[in-house]
């Protein structure tokens, strides 16, 4: 079920008007006299300054460093063809060899996964730089950290509504299934619409295959629920720390486990969780009543 299709429920059941607008991007909620709007998956919980703190990946850097919180490093580079970016080329080979020439590259406010490099080639990334700023006005570059896993606390008021750990894409040979068999069989709602011709091949027995070195779930990745209480502790205590010190309400904060450290690679102001349905929520309960207290505190009825 789609994160429209599941606000459109919640509507019903809740007698509140709704209307999709701006091709199924921005929805329109009617209740006593009173109209909402929700924009994407970002609902008007946050302020505008905390969104836009929270969408910009180095100013949520700078205050998690200001308030030693731990964070995965970024640094900002601008545009060459505006004011701030005359230095842009520098700065990119200073980083680079900085961060040991294994980087990642990506909009500075982007999301998805879309448009995120990992390069370890100084021409490549001077290369997919001049790509990306072709569309982006600014692009953050950090360290690539060996991530072993990632996971995604979704908080609601302060309060920790929902934990999980994202499992990127990665299946082992048997022998027998070809790598299209076994991609299906991980994830079969990601793939049912994909074509997978070009992996119609057997790997040997043993052999690992990675479709995605990325952790998000639009990416194939995978979700399940996290077994160790403590661990889930650390996690959720690090994640009410980075929304305590925003004072933002209604967020997902992802956060990355690497050489068994926590670290902040994330926090998300549009809470897209209706993927995580087809793993560790197949009736929708915990996601639609997350989706529910969220729309019932932006009429104020709760």
């Amino acid at each position: 079920m789609k994160f429209n299709e599941i606000i459109k429920k919640i509507c019903k059941e809740e007698d509140i008007k709704i209307e999709i607008m701006s091709n199924n991007y921005l929805i329109k909620l009617t209740k006593n006299n009173v109209t909402k709007f929700i924009w994407g998956c970002k609902f008007p919980l946050n302020d505008h300054s905390i969104g836009s703190i929270i969408d910009d990946k180095y100013a949520l850097y700078e205050i998690c460093k200001n308030n030693n919180i731990p964070v995965i490093e970024h640094q900002i580079v601008w545009n060459p063809n505006n004011k701030l970016g005359k230095n842009t080329p520098e700065l990119l080979k200073e980083y680079f060899f900085k961060f040991n020439e294994d980087v990642v590259l990506k909009p500075n406010n982007g999301s998805k996964g879309i448009d995120v490099y990992h390069l370890t080639n100084l021409d490549d990334l001077i290369n997919v730089s001049n790509k990306l700023f072709s569309k982006y006005f600014s692009l953050s570059i950090c360290p690539y950290y060996d991530i072993k896993y990632e996971y995604r606390v979704v908080i609601l008021d302060n309060e920790v509504k929902l934990v999980y750990e994202k499992d990127k894409l990665v299946v082992k040979g048997n022998g027998k299934d070809s790598v299209k068999d076994l991609l299906i069989k991980s994830n079969p709602v990601y793939f049912q619409n994909k074509n997978l011709a070009k992996y119609d091949y057997v790997l040997n027995e043993g052999e690992i295959f990675e479709y995605d070195w990325r952790f998000n779930l639009s990416r194939g990745a995978t979700a399940k629920l996290i077994k160790d209480k403590v661990l889930e502790d650390k996690i959720t205590s690090l994640a009410l720390d980075v929304t305590k010190i925003l004072g933002a309400r209604f967020v997902s904060v992802d956060i990355i486990n690497s050489n068994s450290m926590l670290l902040v690679m994330e926090v998300n102001s549009g809470v897209c969780i209706d993927k995580v349905c087809n793993f560790i929520d197949k009736d929708f309960k915990q996601v639609k009543e997350i989706y529910r207290n969220a729309i019932k505190k932006m009429f104020e009825i709760l």
